[in-house]
């Protein structure tokens, strides 16, 4: 096989340099419009902090990353594209309730919106089924738990309003492969599938 070997592709092959690549969900319509209020809401409280907003066409709320083993099916972005493919989960509801503080890494906190525990544990079982894919096409296992949430802004200190306002509600029917561009702001969906009910 070109690029690889009778075992498979050592891992290397298509991947972009300085890039990350992670499965995700973005919101669209309502959902993306009331997390962008809440969003709204939550910098003009800590104006003084100088908090730095994730723009729109970068809000979303991770599911999983790949962890590489040394042979792959497929060179690495196809071999993503591959599992993406093979995932089958239904189309769920998930709530958006409450404001919580992370780390954001390099010395930064952020502040996200986090799910309910009830729909956070639909988010949970579709990162598991694309865990799965994952594995199949030789990739490493993730058995990680989950905190599903939607980052709205770094900062160097962040601390979450009183009140997130009313719940959003958001009808998840796909979920997406992003390839991010380390420190640029810049994302780029090379992937998207609908969810589905198994036949």
């Amino acid at each position: 096989m070109a690029g690889g070997d009778l075992f498979g592709w050592s891992g290397d092959e298509g991947l972009e340099p300085d890039c990350a690549y992670f499965f995700a969900l973005m919101p669209e319509g309502q959902a993306l419009q009331q997390i962008g209020e809440r969003r709204a809401h939550a910098v003009h409280a800590v104006q003084s902090a100088r908090p730095s907003p994730v723009e729109d066409h970068r809000l979303h709320l991770t599911l999983c990353t790949p962890k590489t083993l040394k042979r792959l099916r497929a060179p690495f972005e196809e071999s993503l594209k591959r599992a993406g493919t093979d995932v089958v989960a239904s189309p769920f509801d998930l709530r958006l309730d409450g404001f919580d503080k992370f780390n954001g890494g390099f010395d930064t906190s952020c502040l996200v919106l986090c799910s309910d525990e009830e729909t956070g544990a639909r988010v949970q079982t579709l990162k598991d089924a694309i865990g799965q894919a994952l594995f199949k096409h030789g990739f490493g296992w993730d058995k990680s738990t989950l905190s599903p949430h939607v980052t709205l802004y770094y900062a160097n200190d962040v601390e979450p309003p009183a009140s997130s306002g009313e719940p959003i509600d958001w009808h998840v029917n796909e979920f997406v492969l992003i390839r991010s561009h380390v420190g640029k702001h810049k994302h780029d969906v090379i992937g998207r599938w609908p969810l589905r009910a198994a036949a």
